[in-house]
């Protein structure tokens, strides 16, 4: 029980991480119209869409045609991901 008490800000860190992975997949398919149309790419898309969705409804993202919603993304999880490390 111990250990599992100890390894868990890691493990949950690391969920984190591979999220963040996750929405570099995206922004680099977004690149790419024929991967970003494929199964793979709606994959990809139907689980970053919500969380920056909910990052462009509380913080303005669009600048011009440039949406910054990913790099918020990225802060707010690196956030996440070190309080977590530092306080559990």
């Amino acid at each position: 029980m111990d250990r599992l008490v100890n390894g868990l800000p890691i493990f949950l860190a690391n969920i984190i991480n591979i999220y963040s992975f996750i929405i570099l997949i995206y922004c680099v398919l977004s690149f790419f119209p024929a991967l970003y149309n494929s199964a793979f790419g709606v994959f990809i898309r139907s689980m970053v869409q919500p969380f920056l969705n909910l990052i462009s409804r509380i913080i303005p993202t669009r600048v011009g045609f440039l949406d910054i919603s990913p790099v918020i993304a990225f802060i707010i999880l690196e956030i996440i991901s070190g309080l977590i490390l530092r306080f559990l």
